[in-house]
């Protein structure tokens, strides 16, 4: 990302200046400023700016070094997120993106502003730098895989939102950032940036393909979180019309609407006998002493033979995270159970596949809450025929412990 209507050409130093018109104050600035435009690195030219600016903080041409230091601040930024960055491209391209946004100011202030550039071209030159110092350090600190980094990947999203709205790709990575923490409180909010994506319109908005691609990964979510396609529309319209998320904004999760359909607990754990056990196995996995409990049922299968009511629990395909797992939706749309086969599956399992299974506890994390289990072939039902590649071995099933 360059601002190629903006750029400096040579300044001619060597040559007699008009009278009363800009000149080098002696020879160091003169060598400074041949140095300047015959260097082609972007990371050694800005060295040298910033040379020059720290010796002659004055300069006659102090306005286009400026557009220049904003220019090579740019070049380092944009190598920094490219296929094959090395580390010190990555560092560099943080810090330079950093400098970008704190001194955009002052580097295309009105007062810098080159004769033969309009308004409209200045305007649109600090808004492509702004969003792309704002972008980098949001997609620099998002690849970085953290909890930390990602809240500030978040920050860096949203400033650039609220400098400009019509941001499309920032709103779609804003929301699918959210989404990656797999918090189901958040959720909702992840869904309103995805649809103000899909919603904007104008120079910035995403390409016909990517609409479609926004498009089918915001139904499936929604579905995924609310259980249907019913009051998607209403998420779109405000997405439209409202340049952050309203206050008051909500989505019922499809779990809010069970409860509101259960009534009595009694009566819906007679008639879903598999979530009451998935749910009684959570709560004590989530309590103080769950460490405790866990030590209980690991490596026991889960649910136990001759457990009454039922041999499997219920649950929806969520995602493939790698060839032999599978993350499912027992009780919750953001998923709470990984499947771990010995057996690569074949092909892919689609989002919103309807299964049934049983497994060997594993592993378990209480926040955000996940049971792994491993499992057989024969430990699902309802997956496509001829989903796995070849029939895995038979291992020799655990005692079941007492629960």
């Amino acid at each position: 990302m360059t601002i190629g209507i903006l750029a400096v050409s040579s300044l001619a130093y060597a040559q007699a200046p008009a009278p009363k018109g800009p000149a080098v104050k002696d020879q160091g600035e003169y060598d400074l400023t041949a140095a300047v435009q015959k260097e082609k690195d972007p990371q050694k030219q800005l060295e040298l700016l910033r040379q020059w600016e720290q010796k002659y903080p004055d300069s006659d041409f102090k306005g286009q070094r400026s557009i220049q230091m904003a220019q090579a601040d740019s070049q380092i930024a944009n190598k920094g997120v490219q296929p094959g960055a090395t580390p010190a491209d990555v560092d560099a391209a943080q810090k330079a993106s950093q400098d970008l946004a704190e001194n955009l100011d002052k580097y295309l202030s009105a007062e810098n502003k080159p004769a033969a550039a309009t308004d409209d071209q200045w305007k649109a030159a600090r808004q492509q730098l702004g969003q792309q110092a704002h972008t980098v350090l949001a997609v620099l600190a998002m690849n970085k895989k953290t909890p930390d980094n990602d809240a500030l990947a978040e920050k860096e999203y949203k400033k650039e939102l609220e400098l400009f709205p019509g941001d499309a790709s920032a709103a779609y990575s804003l929301g699918t950032l959210i989404l990656r923490e797999r918090k189901i409180e958040r959720i909702p909010e992840a869904l309103f940036y995805i649809a103000k994506a899909i919603q904007t319109t104008g120079p910035m908005a995403l390409s016909a393909q990517g609409k479609t691609v926004a498009e089918t990964y915001f139904k499936k979510s929604y579905e995924g979180y609310h259980g249907d396609a019913t009051g998607i529309d209403d998420v779109r319209k405000a997405a439209a019309n409202s340049p952050a998320m309203p206050a008051d904004f909500h989505i019922e999760s499809v779990t809010d609407i069970q409860k509101k359909q259960e009534g009595d607990v009694a009566a819906f754990n007679a008639a879903n006998p598999d979530k009451a056990l998935w749910r009684q196995i959570r709560t004590a996995l989530t309590a103080a002493d769950g460490d405790m409990y866990f030590m209980q049922i690991k490596d026991a299968a889960v649910p136990p033979a001759g457990q009454a009511g039922f041999m499997m629990f219920r649950a929806k395909v969520i995602s493939q995270p790698s060839p032999k797992e599978l993350l499912l939706n027992v009780d919750s749309p953001v998923g709470d159970a990984t499947l771990k086969f010995e057996a690569p599956l074949k092909g892919t399992i689609e989002a919103g596949t309807e299964m049934k299974f049983k497994g060997v506890v594993e592993s378990f994390v209480k926040d955000p809450y996940m049971l792994t289990f491993t499992a057989d072939k024969e430990d699902v039902d309802g997956l496509p025929a001829g989903a796995f590649a070849a029939a895995p071995p038979v291992r020799k099933r655990p005692v079941t412990k007492k629960k």
